[in-house]
């Protein structure tokens, strides 16, 4: 459904972008409105029926007096404050506010400048609001440790152990954090910037010019930046994420190519699925958008705990012919795994399992499997992280399944991802066999 709708919103974003660019009118407040209003109508065509939110202009407010300049185009839950004697123009709480998207005709220098400034305030308003907030909002941050264990290796502490934290990876977990409860903040131009790489060397350009300034670091990076032909991706964790490097470089923004709408309808639909669960929306879900390495961040935390704690940026170059070549999509695909891998997550699928334990030690060293490694390569599947020396499933509903082939794999099923997988494996193998294959998949959903 998300591929089918996005190509189909996409189409007529682009035509309807082309219609405009053509009508005579040199008033720019004008011209900014049309982009505006065609921004609202697309999405809002992109918003799921029944679930009581709305497109609106206006202002996001958090409570306590602060406001945000005046935003484009929101998307809202709830009910906002109409602003006097303007038409269709609101006061949001910040806190009932998924999206808010920054529209440009043309997205190029100053344009991104300015853009970035009216998308950092709503960060700002945000901040302000968490930090009055005083316990009165509950929120459900599972998606954000899930992401965090996924991206580190690690299990969250506590909530009240978080500022005990080891502080770069506090920085990290504040990043996704914030990006989980913030607005998705969008950057939108309808022309400008035609190639991945100028879209990149712009926006590295608008970083060198504020180096060392407040609002530049991850936590504040707007979640998407579309120009004509190319955007730019956050990697914050909702949905889109890379792990934490042995170096300490966490992977935060990439670009691409390819369809713009769907990456909208991605992150839209991820904050929409943290309020009412709807797998349904993502269709198979069986494909993954292939993202271009860009920006990577590593937490500098210094010596002097008086001094403020801050980011250092690492730029991946890639040339045009890089940026160009390549699939778009890949099929997703579940972790093939080793018998121990298997031994082992089939156990904390019942219990829980100790890196220390002599047992498992022993039976390591009588598959002749050395302890650390072994236990790194089952952190980089992705489906565990360690809790001290306890291992941790990181999924929600995992699944372990024997193919016919004699391989095991195994994934999250928890919106039956993996069984569709299956699924289509074993239509593609009995088509191979010409009249199909012998026997089945055995499905373990401990």
């Amino acid at each position: 459904m998300i591929r089918t709708l996005g190509e189909m919103l996409e189409t007529l974003r682009r035509a309807e972008a082309s219609r405009l660019d053509e009508v005579d009118i040199k008033h720019a407040p004008t011209i900014g409105e049309m982009y505006e209003g065609l921004t609202q109508d697309v999405l809002d065509r992109a918003i799921p029926l029944g679930l009581d939110l709305k497109v609106v202009s206006g202002f996001a407010i958090d409570g306590n007096g602060g406001t945000t300049g005046q935003l484009d185009c929101m998307l809202v839950r709830g009910e906002g404050i109409p602003v006097p004697y303007t038409a269709g123009k609101f006061q949001w709480h910040v806190k009932d506010v998924l999206a808010v998207f920054e529209v440009k005709k043309t997205l190029f220098g100053e344009d991104l400048g300015e853009a970035y400034q009216q998308l950092k305030s709503v960060s700002q308003i945000t901040s302000a609001w968490l930090h009055k907030a005083k316990g009165e909002y509950e929120f459900s941050l599972s998606a954000s440790m899930r992401a965090y264990a996924e991206c580190t290796g690690e299990i969250t502490p506590p909530a009240n152990q978080w500022l005990q934290m080891d502080p770069a990876r506090h920085l990290i977990f504040h990043t996704i954090m914030f990006d989980q409860i913030a607005p998705v903040r969008v950057m939108l131009g309808y022309f400008g910037y035609s190639t991945e790489g100028g879209l990149r060397r712009g926006f590295s350009s608008l970083l060198a010019k504020n180096l060392r300034i407040h609002g530049f670091g991850p936590p504040t990076l707007p979640n998407l930046i579309v120009a004509d032909g190319a955007a730019l991706v956050k990697l914050g964790g909702h949905p889109y994420h890379q792990p934490v490097k042995a170096d300490g470089y966490w992977p935060i923004l990439a670009s691409s190519h390819i369809n713009p709408t769907l990456l909208i309808l991605e992150m839209i639909w991820t904050r929409i699925s943290y309020l009412r669960p709807m797998a349904e929306l993502f269709g198979e879900d069986l494909e993954l958008e292939l993202l271009s390495p860009f920006l990577e961040a590593r937490p500098v935390i210094p010596d002097n705990p008086e001094q403020a704690q801050g980011w250092m940026y690492r730029e991946t170059p890639m040339s045009a012919k890089q940026l160009a070549e390549g699939p778009d999509h890949m099929e997703w695909a579940p972790v093939e795994l080793d018998v121990q891998q298997n031994v082992v997550l089939d156990q904390l699928c019942r219990k829980d399992v100790y890196t220390t334990e002599p047992d498992l030690l022993a039976y390591l060293a009588s598959s002749v499997r050395d302890p650390e490694t072994f236990f790194r390569s089952l952190i980089e599947t992705n489906l565990v992280a360690l809790d001290g020396t306890r291992l941790v499933l990181t999924t929600v509903q995992l699944a372990i399944v024997i193919l016919p082939d004699g391989r095991t794999v195994a994934g999250e099923n928890n919106t039956g991802r993996l069984e569709r997988w299956v699924q289509r494996f074993m239509e593609r193998r009995g088509k191979a066999d010409g009249a199909g294959s012998e026997g089945g998949a055995e499905l373990s959903d401990p």
